[in-house]
C-alpha cells in the first residue's frame, strides 16, 4: 500500500537525509548521479566537485528541469523534488555554504579518484523547487500485522 507523504513529512525527510540522487537531462541523454545536498526549507543546495571537463556540469547547463530523490528504506520513503538547477551567485555562497554544513552526508571528496582534489573546482549549484512529492510504502508484513 503506498500513501503520499503531506509537505511537513517531505520536508522532514528533506532535512533528515542528506544524500539522493541528482537527475539532469541532455536532450534525450539523461544522467543520474549520487548527490550530497542541503535543505534550507525551501531550497536544496549541492556542493559540487569537478574537474575541466565534467560531464555532471554539462549535463547541468543543458538541464531546464532537475529531478532530485532522496528515500529512504526503514520505513520505506521516497520524496522526489523538481525545478530548475543553477549556479549559487557569490553573494549568496554563505547561506549555500550553511545549508549543506548543516544538512549532506560527504561522506568523500575522493569522488574524482584519478584527479587530485588540488586539480578540481568546488561550485555551489541549488535546485529551486518547483514540484515536491511523496509516497510511504507499507511492506506486506507490516499490512498483515495490521489485519
Amino acid at each position: 500500500m503506498t500513501e503520499e507523504l503531506d509537505q511537513g513529512s517531505i520536508d522532514r525527510l528533506l532535512r533528515t537525509h542528506g544524500t539522493g540522487v541528482l537527475s539532469l537531462a541532455n536532450g534525450a541523454d539523461a544522467y543520474a548521479v549520487p548527490q550530497s545536498f542541503g535543505y534550507d526549507g525551501d531550497v536544496l543546495y549541492f556542493q559540487l566537485a569537478a574537474n575541466a571537463d565534467s560531464r555532471k556540469l554539462a549535463f547541468i547547463e543543458a538541464t531546464e528541469t532537475a529531478s532530485f530523490a532522496v528515500y529512504t528504506t526503514d520505513p520505506s520513503r521516497s520524496v522526489v523534488v523538481d525545478g530548475p538547477i543553477e549556479r549559487v551567485p557569490p553573494d549568496e555562497r554563505t547561506a549555500a555554504a550553511t545549508a549543506v554544513a548543516e544538512n549532506a552526508e560527504i561522506p568523500t571528496l575522493d569522488v574524482h579518484p584519478e584527479t587530485p582534489p588540488s586539480d578540481l573546482d568546488f561550485e555551489f549549484y541549488r535546485l529551486r523547487p518547483t514540484h515536491r512529492s511523496g509516497r510511504a510504502f507499507r511492506s506486506t508484513v507490516e499490512r498483515e500485522t495490521e489485519s
